[in-house]
């Protein structure tokens, strides 16, 4: 995805879709119907995560999400026509090895393959060892992680990340495609990968120059090992359908002046709410559907929304570049400008989208 140009990187050859973009979106009743499958972290969970633990942080965020409003996956499958079926969970790491893990009040949290995993145990039957998902290949999976990689050990620990930068992108990188390959072993073939998210963009970060260039240089070395191991897991096993989603890039594009200005915000530096991790209701504006980001590491409502309508747009065109004007385009389209919480395309369908992962016993 290169600015004004690509905004997604097609790893994939070819990439053929049945659905029809602006379609009315199913609630997911069978296992047989084709699904939008997000395995991820905070940057997708739908309130998976306070289900869970019931996280206070939470208390002032949007039913549970990491933003005011809905999140980018919920969009994306709505747009598509697809139910959607989320285990990400806010906090997620790629695994909870020795190298870097997520907890909440000393509980490790589910990781990316943690939900993986979780969520074939629940789509096998009991009885027979069978899956009951019967055409696995009909649904679009996305795995998105890897910020909380990098993000935790910078907010606890620099010197860790610093010294064991190379370590963590490599084991991320494994992971990823530990991901892939176990999802492709059970029957599913259509594959949206996210690449290194820019942190840097994030108002937790964009106001120092070295940790910007840090942080961009953990994206392009995450990038490099990606690419390569997504090209040769295509080939081995001559899967076409796997697409590596450049978000670096198609955050440029939803930074220039004409995509901002589609989306109607006007601050894109700082954040609308500083009090999450304080516990407290610190300074939350009353203007938030005008910022980009919510909090100072998410988005807020309005760059979800754009996010999600340029992911569902590629899907249905992988062999064409977004461009800003695509991005311009789908704002008017679905009235992104003018979209909160409570009045949006989902809303007005009747989409509800809550937790999915399943509770701890």
């Amino acid at each position: 995805m290169m600015l004004r140009n690509l905004a997604l990187t097609a790893v994939a050859a070819t990439l053929t879709f049945t659905t029809t973009f602006g379609a009315t979106a199913r609630n997911p009743t069978t296992c047989n119907e084709k699904s939008f499958i997000v395995f991820g972290d905070s940057a997708s969970d739908t309130g998976n995560k306070k289900a869970i633990f019931n996280s206070q942080e939470l208390s002032f965020y949007w039913k549970g999400r990491y933003s005011n409003g809905p999140v980018w996956n919920e969009y994306t499958a709505y747009l598509l026509g697809m139910p959607l079926v989320n285990y990400a969970i806010g906090g997620a790491t790629s695994s909870n090895s020795a190298l870097v893990n997520g907890t909440e009040n000393g509980q490790l949290i589910p990781s990316f393959l943690d939900q993986i995993n979780h969520y074939l145990q629940n789509t096998t039957s009991a009885s027979t060892g069978k899956s009951l998902v019967e055409h696995p290949e009909r649904s679009i999976v996305t795995l998105e992680i890897g910020g909380n990689n990098f993000m935790q050990p910078m907010l606890t620990d620099p010197n860790y990340l610093f010294t064991n930068k190379d370590r963590l992108i490599e084991g991320l990188v494994k992971d990823i495609m530990a991901g892939l390959q176990t999802t492709y072993n059970a029957g599913y073939r259509r594959f949206v990968i996210c690449d290194a998210f820019p942190l840097y963009y994030a108002p937790v970060f964009n106001g120092n120059p070295q940790l910007v260039s840090f942080f961009k240089q953990i994206g392009a070395d995450t990038n490099v090992k990606l690419v390569k191991a997504v090209k040769d897991f295509r080939i081995k096993y001559k899967a076409d359908s796997i697409f590596l989603f450049n978000s670096a890039n198609l955050f440029e594009l939803i930074h220039d002046p004409r995509v901002i200005s589609a989306i109607n915000v006007t601050d894109t530096t700082s954040a609308c709410f500083s009090g999450a991790n304080s516990g407290e209701n610190a300074g939350i504006c009353s203007n938030g559907e005008q910022y980009l980001y919510y909090d100072p590491a998410h988005g807020a409502l309005r760059n979800h929304f754009i996010i999600g309508a340029a992911v569902a747009r590629f899907i249905m065109n992988p062999h064409k570049g977004l461009t800003v004007n695509d991005l311009v385009e789908a704002a008017q389209k679905y009235r992104v400008g003018q979209a909160t919480a409570e009045k949006n395309i989902l809303a007005a369908a009747g989409i509800h989208n809550g937790p999915q992962y399943p509770s701890r016993n």
